[in-house]
């Protein structure tokens, strides 16, 4: 049941039907499955969960093979659940948001599409956020993905209007006799100063990804790691595939990632995906 996306209920053979949905997308057609699914077989309820999915509580035992075939139907499968790489939590990103930096549910599709339902010591929980608003709380999972952006000062087209040092939140921006300076120590590649430049004077040189690592809450919470604060795509799905290989290799039975790294140290981690 468990492997098929069903968990047990406190009322007996009751089950909570768990579906996948990456990154929070939903399709129409799958929303009108989901009404009827809950109308059919339960009291009309349907549960939006915190990571982005949707559960049909109250599921009888006799039912499971013929909810589970609806929502087949529909192209709504059952969700990873025990010792699992979970369902992929991502933002909008670029395709709505003003302040997305990166194209988070295509990432989320091609992640999910890879490991998705894959083996793990416990559970393992990847979020991607659009830019370092961190609306989905990368900080907070196994794996997090966060959207950056490089700025780059453009002399020339610069008339020292002094806008993008009042809009930086990090203070990483100062002005001095028609001199911009961009401290790489405080910049936290959010772009805002390039989204406020009305003279294209601050270009993004380029963009990419910062990861953090061993982040959870519940009852033990853990501050996340941050192994790399800059990449590329290539260099991101390789850190991605070494961090399960390590955890596969290292994690007990049971085992966080994140108690993984306070095992064996991060810094091993570190040496071993960098």
């Amino acid at each position: 049941m468990k492997n098929n996306g069903f968990l047990p209920q406190k009322l007996d053979n009751k089950f909570s039907m768990c579906t996948h949905l990456v990154g929070g997308c939903v399709e129409a057609n799958q929303l009108r499955a989901l009404t009827d699914a809950a109308e059919k077989y339960v009291a009309g309820h349907v549960h939006i969960t915190s990571r982005q999915g949707a559960e049909i509580p109250f599921v009888d035992m006799d039912d499971v093979e013929n909810i589970t075939e609806d929502m087949e139907d529909a192209g709504i499968f059952g969700g990873a659940t025990g010792q699992k790489v979970r369902g992929v939590v991502a933002c909008q990103g670029i395709t709505v948001c003003n302040h997305g930096l990166i194209n988070c549910p295509e990432l989320a599709a091609r992640i999910d599409e890879i490991y998705f339902g894959t083996y793990a010591s416990k559970k393992f929980k990847i979020a991607i956020t659009g830019c370092p608003a961190s609306c989905m709380k990368p900080q907070e999972n196994d794996f997090g993905i966060m959207g950056v952006v490089r700025p780059e000062w453009i002399e020339n087209n610069c008339v020292a209007c002094g806008l993008c040092e009042k809009i930086c939140k990090a203070d990483a921006i100062s002005i001095d006799n028609g001199q911009l300076d961009i401290d790489s120590n405080s910049c936290i590649f959010c772009g805002e100063c390039i989204s406020s430049c009305k003279k294209s004077a601050i270009n993004g040189a380029e963009s990419g990804y910062a990861i953090f690592v061993g982040g959870k809450v519940g009852r033990f919470p853990r501050s996340c790691d941050k192994p790399i604060e800059f990449t590329d795509e290539n260099r991101l799905f390789s850190i991605l595939e070494k961090t399960l290989a390590y955890y596969r290799k290292y994690g007990q039975d049971g085992e966080r990632f994140g108690d993984l790294l306070d095992r064996r140290g991060f810094a091993e981690y570190r040496d071993t995906v960098l």
